[in-house]
């Protein structure tokens, strides 16, 4: 699917809700890519994205997991929700509701652990304890070698926010990488590995 075919529903979807969506254009094939770079997909069973907006992480996703494992696909915007319902491919469990309530969808999923969630959240304009608790609800479903992945955009990493996000997830999680810069992406971002 071609990314143009992303790219006018995204725009508009993030013009009705700018600060949920927290971006201006869906995310690059590369963004996907440098977020897939730590994930082990060979024995994966349950996969949670966070943010999944018009689908391409999603897309990504289900091209590089097994034919056996779940994909549920956690997206706040009703649109986009919608239009992933549609276009999405047919294994990927389309849910919309905030990310704050994974504990609650996990359990209505009868998902008891993850192995992997990958995330694209807008964690700069989301309230701290917005933040805090999603992260603590990440860290709790995850098996014990489970892997976090998220993307934060390079302008913001260098603000008050961004500096308190990447200390909340060293708070969190044993192990934070810093994988990939995505230059190309529109805005730049930066790939973020926990464990």
């Amino acid at each position: 699917m071609s990314r143009s075919w992303e790219f006018v529903p995204f725009v508009l979807g993030s013009l009705r809700r700018p600060i949920s969506t927290g971006a201006f254009v869906p995310s690059s094939r590369r963004c996907a890519a440098a977020l897939l770079d730590g994930i082990g997909t060979a024995g994966t069973d349950t996969v949670v994205e966070l943010g999944a907006g018009t689908g391409a992480i999603t897309r990504a996703l289900d091209a590089a997991l097994p034919p056996s494992a779940r994909l549920l696909a956690v997206e706040i915007n009703d649109g986009f929700a919608e239009r992933l319902r549609r276009t999405a491919p047919p294994r990927v469990e389309v849910v919309c509701e905030s990310a704050v309530e994974l504990p609650r969808i996990l359990d209505a999923h009868q998902v008891e652990r993850v192995d992997a969630v990958v995330s694209a959240l807008p964690w700069t304009v989301m309230r701290p304890e917005d933040q805090r608790a999603v992260l603590a609800a990440v860290a709790k479903v995850l098996q014990p070698e489970g892997l976090f992945a998220t993307l934060l955009s390079v302008h913001r990493a260098r603000t008050d926010s961004g500096k308190e996000f990447e200390s909340l997830l060293a708070d969190t999680f044993a192990d934070v990488r810093r994988g990939r810069t995505i230059w190309a992406n529109l805005p730049p971002v930066t790939a973020y590995h926990c464990t």
